[in-house]
């Protein structure tokens, strides 16, 4: 399948192992990604990982900072003069649309999606598989159509939940058996050994935002901790937003919290609005025990740490 030329849509470094299954296997001749953002106070540019790769091993790629107009006009024209064959699209930033999915004429773009498609449909599959304390999740390889991940699908693997996983160790485990049964799958599906078989719409679900109802991303909002839930709630929030947006709360709402293995009493000295980031945490005889957090302005720290500069012995 050497001859076989391919494209990659995609843009966290999470994808270089499908990248390099690509490469060893078929001809990757493109790759399309999102442009360099800019970080920090110095609002220095970031490449994405995609992009990075792509350099470093002389793959010819395209930045894009949406899939319309002057940009999607220069996808379809890489798209030709590289003779493109197949598509795959894995963990990539922007809604595919109906004028390159014709261009592959319904059939050879293929989407890489981390749950057992009809469920979890959305941008967030694998950090709702963490949030509702799921047994099973897994990867299906689907056709990408007009609605979203709502096309055939052509191959699924599942995949057991350890109940430890954070979303970003889940999602690393989740590419790398990807890219691993990624040659074999789209192999036989250009020899025609795999037929694409329609979703069953009635067990479509998706995930929604709980504070953006009509998006299915992460928003910063959402990792807010409500102390009410229960604790394996929070226990299981803390896991499904790491690495990203980061649970948090209020330096206030530690203060004499019933959900904490210990009470505390704040330093005076102490801003109470200051937002902290929770990263880890573990459950000691039902309570959340904090392992590492992180107040606003401040590194990372551990609970002892915390105690130290900021409550009252």
């Amino acid at each position: 399948m050497n001859n076989v030329r391919v494209a990659f849509f995609g843009t966290s470094d999470r994808s270089i192992p499908l990248l390099e299954s690509l490469k060893d296997s078929f001809n990757l001749a493109l790759c399309v990604t999102k442009r360099d953002v800019k970080v920090g106070r110095d609002q220095e540019s970031k490449e994405t990982g995609v992009k990075k790769w792509a350099k470093e091993n002389n793959i010819r790629y395209v930045e894009v900072n949406s899939l319309k107009e002057s940009d999607l006009e220069q996808v379809m024209k890489d798209l030709k003069t590289q003779k493109i064959e197949y598509g795959i699209v894995a963990d990539f930033a922007f809604i595919i649309p109906e004028k390159l999915i014709e261009h592959f004429e319904s059939k050879n773009l293929i989407n890489i999606h981390f749950s057992l498609l009809p469920k979890y449909r959305g941008a967030s599959p694998v950090q709702f598989a963490v949030l509702n304390g799921d047994e099973n999740t897994g990867i299906t390889f689907q056709l990408v159509n007009r609605r979203m991940d709502a096309g055939a699908i052509l191959y699924q693997i599942g995949y057991k939940v350890t109940y430890k996983e954070t979303s970003g160790e889940l999602y690393e485990t989740l590419f790398k058996v990807a890219a691993d049964k990624l040659p074999k799958i789209l192999e036989d599906y250009i020899s025609g050994k795999l037929s694409p078989l329609p979703q069953d719409e009635e067990m479509a679900t998706y995930t929604y935002s709980k504070n953006h109802p009509t998006h299915t991303f992460i928003y910063k909002e959402d990792a807010q901790i409500n102390w009410k839930d229960n604790n394996e709630v929070i226990e299981k929030q803390v896991r499904a937003f790491n690495p990203w947006p980061i649970s948090w709360t209020y330096i206030k709402e530690l203060e004499n919290n019933g959900n904490l293995p210990q009470k505390i009493k704040l330093k005076s000295h102490v801003d109470k609005n200051l937002k902290v980031k929770i990263y880890e945490t573990d459950l000691i005889e039902g309570k959340i025990d904090i392992k590492k957090l992180q107040v606003e302005g401040k590194t990372k720290m551990d609970w002892k740490e915390f105690e130290n500069g900021y409550v009252e012995k």
